[in-house]
């Protein structure tokens, strides 16, 4: 003799509900591990920015610290004329200026 498997018999009932209730939790548990995931990699790239923007405070010290060098320089007579000789190519009385020329240029 042949049973037939009802689907409406509460024993069918019982394992729908289980497979459901399974598929609910996995799906939830795949959303939670979705956002985690997600998580990671925007801390992952904020990290990342922030080695960026660390570097680039410290280059700007480097290029701060030069200029407020060159800053205490603007009253020293001597940075002065080392200035206006070397960007100007200003000469002092009695001094002649020499360019030296390649053979080849």
């Amino acid at each position: 003799m042949r049973r037939s498997f009802d689907r409406s018999s509460p024993a069918s009932k019982r394992i729908n509900r289980t497979i459901l209730y399974v598929a609910g939790l996995f799906a939830c548990g795949c959303l939670v591990l979705a956002l985690f995931v997600l998580q990671a990699l925007e801390i992952q790239s904020l990290r990342r920015d922030l080695r960026d923007l660390q570097t680039a405070q410290q280059q700007a010290g480097i290029a701060q610290a030069k200029l407020r060098e060159r800053l205490a320089e603007k009253d020293d007579p001597e940075a002065i004329e080392a200035e206006a000789r070397e960007r100007l190519g200003w000469v002092m009385r009695g001094e002649e200026r020499v360019i030296f020329v390649d053979e080849e240029e």
